[in-house]
């Protein structure tokens, strides 16, 4: 055999060897879907647990903190500096990653609400750091099948997965309810005074929808800005948040922080003058709509669609559990509660996701339950009998 033929057949052979391992599909035993505040809790937790970093695949399209790393950075947060100290307190591998958080945290007020970034730039370098120690891919999902009590995965990049368990942290986007047709201002846009004030001119008419606290801000923001008039359509009063001693009223649906404030000594008492605020009625809209120039709707979000599964899924507000080794954690799947007042609430934020978390791992790291009505499961999913 000459050299050109041997040569020839080396590289024949690094091909197929190389094709060869394109095509297989890698196998772990936890898959994270989604690198947002969600995400990072059950990463690093599993990295707490000692799972090995083989055993983890986080998938991400950003790996920038979420919907909160991309566009919230700026925006007042509702949550005090000593739970957000708690947040970091309550994982090793957290400490670990971002040794200078904890300092950098304890140089603001304990007790005061500052913009997020002060908690979305220490994410972010944990975020940087847990990727370096588990198996990460840089894509989006884009099929989800369960076969041979497996879940199968497959991303945009061709990557593909076996996992015995899979967390859904895939997050939400704000709701648009397309009541006009004049341009939409998108509430991540309008939650940056920046932006927001670059969308806007003195001859603008602002239509606001919503109530919550999102609406609140984006109606505080315009109030400082030279826009001709803003028109608020609400259909609930405002609520707050209230320590009732031991227990917080309204504490995840209440304003909080900025907000709160703003909403009970200026919106309750001494409104701009140039904003309206009119109950959401199909006859208010009818006759305030066509006077709008703008419109942001502030009405909640709704969850990321997820390839494989019914938009409209159940999944148990108390576990997370959705089917058979998969799970949902976040804002796209929070808990949800009744305080002692009836009231129910839908548990969001960082520290309620830590919670959550810390009481529900150990719970998804067990068995399987095989005791799930087959037809239901059916029903969510693409199912493969082998």
């Amino acid at each position: 055999m000459n050299f050109k033929t041997a040569r020839r057949r080396a590289s024949k052979l690094i091909m197929l060897v190389l094709l060869s391992w394109l095509s297989s599909v890698y196998a772990a035993q936890w898959a994270v879907v989604g690198a947002g505040p969600a995400g990072i809790v059950i990463v690093g937790l599993l990295l707490d647990l000692g799972t090995p970093r083989e055993d983890i695949v986080w998938i991400d399209p950003e790996f920038n903190v979420g919907r909160m790393g991309q566009y919230y950075s700026t925006v007042p947060g509702n949550t005090k500096t000593s739970l957000y100290i708690e947040f970091i307190q309550a994982c090793r591998t957290f400490q670990d990653c971002a040794p200078g958080a904890l300092q950098e945290l304890q140089k603001y007020e304990l007790a005061l609400e500052y913009p997020l970034s002060i908690i979305v730039k220490p994410l972010q370098q944990i975020t940087a750091c847990m990727s370096q120690k588990v198996t990460t891919q840089k894509t989006m999902l884009t099929g989800l099948e369960f076969a041979n009590d497996t879940w199968h995965i497959e991303c945009a990049n061709g990557f593909e997965c076996d996992a015995q368990r899979v967390v859904l942290a895939t997050g939400s986007y704000p709701r648009s309810l397309n009541y006009t047709n004049s341009p939409e201002i998108p509430l991540d846009c309008a939650l940056n005074q920046q932006l927001l004030s670059e969308s806007v001119t003195p001859d603008d008419t602002v239509a606001v929808v919503g109530s919550a606290h999102s609406a609140v801000l984006v109606l505080k923001f315009l109030s400082e800005m030279p826009v001709g008039r803003i028109i608020n359509f609400y259909k609930k009063p405002f609520v707050y948040t209230t320590d009732m001693g031991g227990w917080l009223l309204y504490s995840s649906s209440g304003l909080k922080g900025v907000a709160a404030e703003w909403a009970k000594n200026v919106l309750e008492k001494n409104p701009p003058c140039n904003l309206v605020r009119v109950y959401n009625s199909e006859k208010a809209r009818a006759a305030w709509l066509p006077l709008c120039t703008k419109i942001v709707y502030a009405a909640g979000y709704d969850r990321n669609p997820i390839p494989g599964c019914n938009p409209d899924m159940n999944y148990d507000t108390q576990t997370g559990k959705i089917a058979p080794g998969l799970f949902g954690i976040g804002i796209a799947f929070p808990e949800v509660i009744i305080d002692p007042a009836g009231n129910q609430e839908h548990k969001i934020g960082l520290n309620s996701f830590m919670q959550h978390a810390l009481e529900m791992l150990p719970e998804w790291m067990r068995t399987k339950d095989v005791l799930w009505r087959f037809k239901e499961f059916e029903e969510l999913f693409t199912i493969q009998v082998l």
